[in-house]
Protein backbone atom coordinates (compact mmCIF):
# COMPACT_ATOMS: atom_id res chain seq x y z
CA UNK A 1 0.00 0.00 0.00
CA UNK A 2 1.29 3.45 -0.95
CA UNK A 3 0.19 6.40 1.13
CA UNK A 4 -0.32 9.58 -0.88
CA UNK A 5 -1.48 12.08 1.76
CA UNK A 6 -1.00 12.93 5.40
CA UNK A 7 -4.16 14.40 6.92
CA UNK A 8 -3.28 16.54 9.92
CA UNK A 9 -5.84 17.89 12.37
CA UNK A 10 -4.98 20.12 15.33
CA UNK A 11 -7.82 19.95 17.82
CA UNK A 12 -8.57 20.31 21.51
CA UNK A 13 -6.76 17.92 23.82
CA UNK A 14 -8.70 14.73 24.46
CA UNK A 15 -10.57 14.69 21.15
CA UNK A 16 -7.90 12.88 19.14
CA UNK A 17 -9.09 9.38 20.03
CA UNK A 18 -12.64 10.08 18.91
CA UNK A 19 -11.55 11.66 15.64
CA UNK A 20 -9.17 8.75 14.98
CA UNK A 21 -12.13 6.38 15.33
CA UNK A 22 -14.07 8.48 12.82
CA UNK A 23 -11.17 8.18 10.37
CA UNK A 24 -10.98 4.40 10.80
CA UNK A 25 -14.71 4.06 10.17
CA UNK A 26 -14.24 6.08 6.97
CA UNK A 27 -11.54 3.72 5.68
CA UNK A 28 -8.24 4.82 7.25
CA UNK A 29 -6.10 2.04 8.72
CA UNK A 30 -4.98 3.98 11.78
CA UNK A 31 -3.73 7.27 13.18
CA UNK A 32 -1.01 8.80 15.35
CA UNK A 33 -1.84 11.28 18.11
CA UNK A 34 0.73 13.74 19.41
CA UNK A 35 0.13 16.08 22.33
CA UNK A 36 1.34 19.64 21.99
CA UNK A 37 0.33 23.12 23.04
CA UNK A 38 -1.24 25.83 20.99
CA UNK A 39 0.30 29.27 21.15
CA UNK A 40 -2.63 31.67 21.18
CA UNK A 41 -2.55 34.85 19.12
CA UNK A 42 -3.75 36.98 22.01
CA UNK A 43 -1.53 39.32 24.00
CA UNK A 44 -4.09 39.36 26.84
CA UNK A 45 -4.16 35.57 27.14
CA UNK A 46 -0.37 35.38 27.12
CA UNK A 47 -0.14 38.13 29.76
CA UNK A 48 -2.49 36.09 31.97
CA UNK A 49 -0.31 33.00 31.37
CA UNK A 50 -3.21 31.09 29.80
CA UNK A 51 -2.24 31.59 26.17
CA UNK A 52 -0.86 28.06 25.85
CA UNK A 53 -3.56 25.40 25.55
CA UNK A 54 -2.98 21.66 25.23
CA UNK A 55 -3.75 20.31 21.76
CA UNK A 56 -4.03 16.92 20.10
CA UNK A 57 -2.20 16.70 16.77
CA UNK A 58 -3.80 13.87 14.80
CA UNK A 59 -1.81 12.49 11.85
CA UNK A 60 -3.51 10.06 9.45
CA UNK A 61 -1.86 8.51 6.39
CA UNK A 62 -4.22 7.64 3.53
CA UNK A 63 -4.07 6.51 -0.06
CA UNK A 64 -5.25 8.74 -2.89
CA UNK A 65 -8.48 6.73 -3.10
CA UNK A 66 -9.17 7.03 0.63
CA UNK A 67 -8.30 10.68 1.04
CA UNK A 68 -11.54 12.46 0.05
CA UNK A 69 -13.85 10.17 2.03
CA UNK A 70 -11.71 10.23 5.17
CA UNK A 71 -11.11 13.97 5.03
CA UNK A 72 -14.82 14.69 4.53
CA UNK A 73 -15.80 12.56 7.53
CA UNK A 74 -13.12 14.17 9.70
CA UNK A 75 -14.04 17.75 8.89
CA UNK A 76 -17.81 17.28 8.98
CA UNK A 77 -17.94 15.38 12.27
CA UNK A 78 -20.48 16.77 14.79
CA UNK A 79 -17.73 17.30 17.37
CA UNK A 80 -16.71 20.39 15.36
CA UNK A 81 -20.01 22.15 16.06
CA UNK A 82 -18.37 24.30 18.70
CA UNK A 83 -16.66 27.57 17.84
CA UNK A 84 -12.89 27.45 17.19
CA UNK A 85 -12.74 23.65 17.17
CA UNK A 86 -9.36 23.52 15.43
CA UNK A 87 -7.88 23.22 11.95
CA UNK A 88 -7.31 20.45 9.43
CA UNK A 89 -5.23 20.22 6.27
CA UNK A 90 -3.57 17.74 3.91
CA UNK A 91 0.05 17.28 2.85
CA UNK A 92 0.77 15.46 -0.40
CA UNK A 93 3.45 12.78 0.04
CA UNK A 94 3.92 11.66 -3.55
CA UNK A 95 6.67 12.53 -6.00
CA UNK A 96 4.43 13.89 -8.76
CA UNK A 97 3.29 17.48 -8.57
CA UNK A 98 -0.35 17.86 -7.64
CA UNK A 99 -2.01 20.76 -9.40
CA UNK A 100 -3.90 22.37 -6.55
CA UNK A 101 -4.38 25.89 -5.30
CA UNK A 102 -2.16 25.65 -2.24
CA UNK A 103 -3.13 28.76 -0.30
CA UNK A 104 -1.15 27.81 2.84
CA UNK A 105 2.26 26.51 3.84
CA UNK A 106 3.23 24.52 6.91
CA UNK A 107 6.40 26.01 8.41
CA UNK A 108 8.21 23.53 10.67
CA UNK A 109 11.03 24.57 13.00
CA UNK A 110 12.99 22.03 15.05
CA UNK A 111 15.33 23.55 17.61
CA UNK A 112 16.72 23.06 21.10
CA UNK A 113 14.20 23.37 23.91
CA UNK A 114 13.68 26.87 25.24
CA UNK A 115 13.51 28.76 21.95
CA UNK A 116 9.88 28.15 20.99
CA UNK A 117 8.45 31.29 22.59
CA UNK A 118 11.08 33.53 20.96
CA UNK A 119 10.35 31.91 17.61
CA UNK A 120 6.59 32.35 17.98
CA UNK A 121 6.97 35.99 19.07
CA UNK A 122 9.07 36.71 15.98
CA UNK A 123 6.67 34.80 13.74
CA UNK A 124 3.69 36.78 15.04
CA UNK A 125 5.47 40.05 14.30
CA UNK A 126 5.78 38.87 10.69
CA UNK A 127 2.08 37.99 10.45
CA UNK A 128 1.67 34.48 11.87
CA UNK A 129 -1.62 33.99 13.69
CA UNK A 130 -0.37 31.28 16.02
CA UNK A 131 1.36 27.93 16.16
CA UNK A 132 1.54 24.54 17.82
CA UNK A 133 4.55 23.47 19.91
CA UNK A 134 5.55 19.82 20.34
CA UNK A 135 8.20 18.53 22.73
CA UNK A 136 10.70 15.99 21.39
CA UNK A 137 14.31 14.91 21.78
CA UNK A 138 17.26 14.49 19.50
CA UNK A 139 19.00 11.16 18.92
CA UNK A 140 22.29 10.68 20.72
CA UNK A 141 25.64 10.27 18.95
CA UNK A 142 28.89 8.81 20.33
CA UNK A 143 30.40 12.28 20.50
CA UNK A 144 27.54 13.68 22.57
CA UNK A 145 28.30 14.72 26.10
CA UNK A 146 27.91 12.17 28.89
CA UNK A 147 26.94 12.52 32.53
CA UNK A 148 27.97 9.60 34.80
CA UNK A 149 28.24 7.46 31.66
CA UNK A 150 24.75 8.37 30.43
CA UNK A 151 24.50 10.07 27.04
CA UNK A 152 22.86 13.46 27.34
CA UNK A 153 20.27 13.76 24.57
CA UNK A 154 19.22 17.38 23.88
CA UNK A 155 15.59 18.21 24.49
CA UNK A 156 13.96 19.59 21.36
CA UNK A 157 10.92 21.64 20.45
CA UNK A 158 9.06 21.34 17.17
CA UNK A 159 7.07 24.41 16.17
CA UNK A 160 4.31 24.04 13.57
CA UNK A 161 3.09 27.28 11.98
CA UNK A 162 0.38 27.17 9.35
CA UNK A 163 0.77 30.37 7.33
CA UNK A 164 -0.94 31.94 4.36
CA UNK A 165 1.25 31.49 1.30
CA UNK A 166 1.33 35.27 0.79
CA UNK A 167 3.28 35.92 4.01
CA UNK A 168 5.01 32.56 4.62
CA UNK A 169 8.30 33.86 3.18
CA UNK A 170 8.27 36.89 5.51
CA UNK A 171 7.65 34.64 8.52
CA UNK A 172 10.54 32.32 7.59
CA UNK A 173 12.85 35.31 7.06
CA UNK A 174 11.87 36.77 10.44
CA UNK A 175 12.55 33.48 12.25
CA UNK A 176 15.91 32.96 10.54
CA UNK A 177 17.18 36.36 11.72
CA UNK A 178 16.65 35.64 15.43
CA UNK A 179 19.94 36.19 17.33
CA UNK A 180 19.25 33.11 19.47
CA UNK A 181 19.32 30.96 16.33
CA UNK A 182 22.56 32.35 14.93
CA UNK A 183 24.68 29.40 16.11
CA UNK A 184 25.17 26.89 13.25
CA UNK A 185 23.51 23.54 13.89
CA UNK A 186 21.11 24.86 16.54
CA UNK A 187 18.07 23.84 14.54
CA UNK A 188 16.42 23.49 11.15
CA UNK A 189 13.45 25.07 9.40
CA UNK A 190 11.55 23.94 6.34
CA UNK A 191 8.15 24.50 4.76
CA UNK A 192 5.67 22.23 3.02
CA UNK A 193 2.73 23.24 0.80
CA UNK A 194 -0.64 22.13 2.15
CA UNK A 195 -4.02 21.63 0.49
CA UNK A 196 -7.64 21.34 1.59
CA UNK A 197 -7.10 23.70 4.53
CA UNK A 198 -10.21 24.05 6.69
CA UNK A 199 -11.11 25.76 9.93
CA UNK A 200 -13.07 23.36 12.11
CA UNK A 201 -16.04 24.71 14.01
CA UNK A 202 -18.98 27.01 13.48
CA UNK A 203 -18.92 29.35 10.50
CA UNK A 204 -18.59 32.38 12.75
CA UNK A 205 -15.02 31.33 13.73
CA UNK A 206 -12.86 34.36 14.23
CA UNK A 207 -9.74 34.83 12.11
CA UNK A 208 -7.67 34.69 15.30
CA UNK A 209 -8.10 30.94 15.61
CA UNK A 210 -5.09 29.23 17.16
CA UNK A 211 -2.80 27.42 14.79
Amino acid sequence: MTYAYAIISIIKHGQGQRLAAVARNAGAIGATILVGRGSANSAILRMLAIGDIEKDVLIILVTANEKDAVYRKLTEDPMHNKKNAGISYCIYLGEKTVKKDNSHELITVITNRGYAEDIMTQARKAGARGGTILHARGTGKPEDGKFFGITIVPEKETILILAEKSNAHAIKDAISTLPCLSTPGLGIMYSTPVSDFRLLGKKENSTDDQR
